[in-house]
């Protein structure tokens, strides 16, 4: 990332360091340890998460969605005295338009919060499209233009080379691949750390912390606090001053005994979419309502046929994903569906498709 600011006696130097210590090997680096967040997960999860030093938070998708839980969240972290930042996630319309939506969603976080963009496949229709690196330019001008400062880059691993290279002179980049799906605590060298010369990584989905039951994202910074505070700033920065990495926590016992909310038999039934309706955020009544009868789900058991109003399950799901919201879980969105969960996308809901789910939803979360 770089810093643009008025001329000033002696601050060229300071820049100069100050980039070179952000694009240093992170082996060399002090590291802060942090967790991502969404709506998803309580209002309180950066209140009761312990041994923690950021979290980032959504904010907002697309340019309809604006996290509700998003400044409760940010003020529990800032009230512990932790770093912050928020996160827009790409659905892939109109890049001006989601940027604009991402900087009001932000109110009076900005400068005080680091921005990212989340750019991944699930629900983003531009992702595996030529125009991927276009998308990507437009928004990070945009915001920068709005607000000064250019938003670091979430991005999965494999879709690096999407980032073009004028964006990444300007943009540092946090991307996300996982070694395992294993439970696991703080990493100080997580797998593939540094194979960017990244700002920060994500190497789990699976972590567990004391304080909270379920599993959350965890991310690697490469720098301190007062780097961490130049991202969020944009402008001239201070020099950083390098503290040791903090050291890995262990895993809080009664997390390691989690068990799965649901069995992985392949069958949505009425336990599974009552999980589903959960991480969802929507009414729990185990039941996906106002279907049509067809052929193409064999493996949805719990399921009603009258009115065809559709679900409103299946609503925020296709909200997710960006499509249009009909609350019928027609081929279109099942394909989306197993795009998402990793299944071959035939648009039929069998049972590798209904297992994959199942699984997604036993980590808390879709």
């Amino acid at each position: 990332m770089k810093w643009k600011s008025p001329p000033r006696a002696g601050l060229v130097a300071t820049i100069i360091t100050l980039v070179v210590g952000l694009t240093a090997a992170p082996s060399a680096m002090a590291a802060l340890n942090g967790i991502d967040v969404a709506s998803w997960q309580s209002d309180t999860v950066t209140c009761t998460v312990q041994d923690y030093d950021f979290a980032v938070v959504k904010s907002s998708e697309g340019t309809w969605y604006a996290n509700p839980k998003m400044a409760a969240q940010l003020s529990c972290a800032q009230r512990r005295g932790k770093k912050i930042g928020v996160y827009h996630y790409a659905d892939g319309a109109d890049a001006t338009v989601e940027a604009d939506h991402f900087v009001s969603s932000i109110g009076g976080w900005r400068g005080k919060a680091l921005l990212a963009l989340d750019f991944e496949m699930g629900g983003n229709k531009v992702y595996y499209s030529a125009s991927a690196g276009d998308w990507i330019r437009t928004f990070v001008n945009r915001v920068h233009a709005v607000t000064g400062v250019w938003p670091v880059i979430y991005i999965p691993e494999s879709g690096v080379g999407k980032i073009p290279a004028d964006v990444r002179a300007n943009c540092a980049i946090w991307p996300a691949a996982y070694a395992t799906m294993n439970p696991t605590g703080w990493q100080s060298n997580p797998w593939h750390g540094g194979r960017f010369n990244e700002a920060m990584r994500q190497y789990t989905s699976e972590g567990v912390l004391a304080g909270y039951a379920g599993r959350l994202d965890l991310d690697i910074f490469y720098g301190d606090g007062v780097a961490w505070d130049a991202y969020a700033r944009g402008g001239n920065g201070s020099q950083a001053t390098v503290k040791p990495a903090p050291k890995p926590s262990t895993p809080a016992p009664a997390a390691r005994t989690i068990r799965p909310v649901l069995d992985t038999d392949g069958k949505i039934g009425y336990k599974t979419i009552c999980q589903w309706q959960r991480v969802m955020g929507t009414p729990v009544d185990g039941e996906i309502s106002g279907q049509y009868v067809v052929w193409y789900r064999p493996r949805l058991y719990a399921v009603t046929h009258r009115n065809h109003r559709g679900s409103t399950l299946v609503r925020a799901v296709q909200r997710k994903f960006g499509l249009r919201q009909t609350g019928l879980l027609d081929r279109t969105t099942i394909r989306a569906i197993q795009r998402y969960v990793g299944a071959n996308p035939d648009g039929i809901l069998g049972y590798d498709t209904a297992r994959k789910i199942q699984i997604r939803l036993n980590t808390g979360r879709f």
